[in-house]
């Protein structure tokens, strides 16, 4: 899809394993700067969200564009959204920050109550039964307490955005059975965020009827892309006047 919309994709998926231990742990406060970090600093699943920001970071830099939008899937993207702007906004080693013009959400944020009940029922899509099964006794075993204050740390994070990417336009691509995103608390945190934002001409939104949890693309393909397109091109305009078409 982005091809053909002009675009050159980098992706980054993250492991199952880190996706569980994000459920935990999360990038420092917003006012705590984390200084130059260090990519081989330890490599185990807690860390790898972070290692995976950093080189895409790296990676963007490196193909200096005139400007990128990142687009995340679920929690998954989410946990991994939050190291990228964690680190793009407060490490000046990285010149991208006026370079990044969009945010888009396919299925997230999903608000998970801070339980482990909507994670294990999206590890059940882990193909290797073995390491499903693994993943899930590991997911049980998560302190409570922790996965509480972790969750309530996330929402609040995404709800108000204290980084500089506050102001930065969003896209949340959503349906209205997603049994992992549910649409109450999405459409609650896109109008909160409307609100934060000054009203809707920065926070876009789509919601599919019957498509499931990040299966959008799948099921409404043309609707899908021209949602992406119009955002994209409201991104890439020209400073002044910009009309939303959603």
């Amino acid at each position: 899809m982005y091809n053909r919309l002009g675009y050159t994709s980098l992706i980054r998926i993250a492991s199952p394993a880190s996706v569980v231990h994000a459920m935990i742990n999360g990038p420092p406060p917003s006012n705590n700067d984390i200084g130059d970090v260090d990519d081989n600093d330890d490599t185990n699943s807690s860390s790898e969200m972070k290692h995976i920001a950093i080189n895409t970071l790296q990676h963007i830099q490196q193909l200096q564009p005139p400007h990128f939008i990142v687009h995340i899937f679920s929690n998954n993207g989410c946990f991994l959204w939050e190291w990228i702007r964690h680190i793009l906004f407060n490490q000046s080693s990285y010149n991208l920050q006026d370079k990044l013009l969009g945010i888009i959400f396919d299925s997230a944020p999903a608000y998970f109550h801070g339980k482990v009940d909507g994670l294990q029922s999206a590890l059940e899509y882990v193909g290797n039964k073995e390491q499903r099964d693994k993943l899930i006794k590991l997911a049980r075993s998560l302190d409570t307490n922790r996965v509480k204050c972790r969750h309530n740390e996330f929402w609040n994070g995404l709800c108000n955005d204290t980084y500089g990417s506050e102001n930065i336009p969003q896209l949340y691509l959503y349906s209205d059975c997603d049994e992992l995103a549910n649409v109450k608390y999405l459409e609650e945190l896109i109008a909160y965020r409307r609100q934060q934002m000054s009203g809707k001409e920065r926070v876009w939104s789509r919601k599919f009827v019957g498509s499931s949890h990040c299966g959008h693309l799948k099921k409404y393909p043309t609707l899908y892309e021209e949602s992406v397109g119009n955002f994209l091109e409201f991104c890439t305009a020209a400073d002044g006047f910009r009309r939303s078409r959603l």
